[in-house]
């Protein structure tokens, strides 16, 4: 009897895309790039068995689908890299918003 795999969630691209634009600093940006090449991986891993046809495992998506969530994990991967992060030294250590006109 086959095993059947689990579903990727419909909102991964979503919930990925979000976290990207909270990136704060370093260690972010690596937590949700390994979060999103660990799903590209797993989406890559069910293409390939819908595409030998494995008789182990029941990959619950078809192919299209899959392939457009890979498209669009690449499209975040590529997001999340671009992403450059200030050095924490060259920021100001504090950064006052003045209203229009009492800037001093």
């Amino acid at each position: 009897m086959a095993e059947k795999l689990k579903r990727i969630p419909t909102d991964l691209v979503a919930y990925i895309q979000i976290e990207t634009e909270a990136i704060r600093d370093v260690n972010d940006k690596m937590i949700i790039s390994s979060y999103c090449l660990n799903k590209l991986e797993i989406v890559t891993w069910y293409i390939q068995l819908l595409e030998v046809g494995s008789e182990k495992y029941t990959v619950p998506h078809n192919k299209s689908y899959l392939e457009t969530i890979k498209w669009q994990l690449m499209a975040c991967h590529k997001k999340i890299m671009d992403i450059k992060i200030t050095n924490p030294k060259d920021r100001a250590i504090i950064n006052v918003q003045y209203p229009p006109g009492y800037e001093g």
